[in-house]
Order: structure tokens, then C-alpha cells, then sequence
């Protein structure tokens, strides 16, 4: 038998308005799936994002950054350059 390992990282995110949760972000990030992530996403008070667009979406974008960041990182412990 030979060990095998995974990593896993989860990253919760909100976007925030005046102090109350607009949209809910989760991702599980693992060494088989980086690169190939599922983001889920849950608009938490439609009135609130519908108001605010702007922000909501640069938000979301700073998340996805986030992610890929990790992913990158996750790729780069499990491939290491020869």
C-alpha cells in the first residue's frame, strides 16, 4: 500500500453593504480539483445587490483572485518544477 494525501482548503467570502451579508461565496479547493474549482455563489438580499452592483461584482471578482491564488499554490506544492 502506498499513502496518498490531499489537500483541502475552504474559502468563505461575503460582500458586505452597510454591514449586512449581499452575497454568500464558498469554495472547496482541493489538490485534485485546483484549476477546476467550483465557486458557489448565494445572492443573500437581492434589493441590496440590485443596488449595488458595482461593488457585489468587484467582490465576487476578489474572491475568484483569492481562489486562484490558492489553486496556484496548491499546483505548485503537487507539481513542483523539475
Amino acid at each position: 500500500m502506498a499513502l496518498q494525501t490531499e489537500k483541502k482548503t475552504s474559502l468563505t467570502g461575503y460582500s458586505m453593504i452597510d454591514g449586512k451579508q449581499v452575497v454568500y461565496l464558498n469554495a472547496n479547493i482541493t489538490t485534485e480539483t485546483a484549476g477546476n474549482t467550483n465557486i458557489n455563489q448565494s445572492i443573500t438580499n437581492q434589493e441590496m445587490y440590485r443596488a449595488n452592483l458595482d461593488e457585489c461584482r468587484k467582490d465576487i471578482g476578489a474572491f475568484q483572485t483569492a481562489v486562484w491564488a490558492i489553486e496556484d499554490e496548491m499546483i505548485a506544492e503537487a507539481h513542483p518544477a523539475e
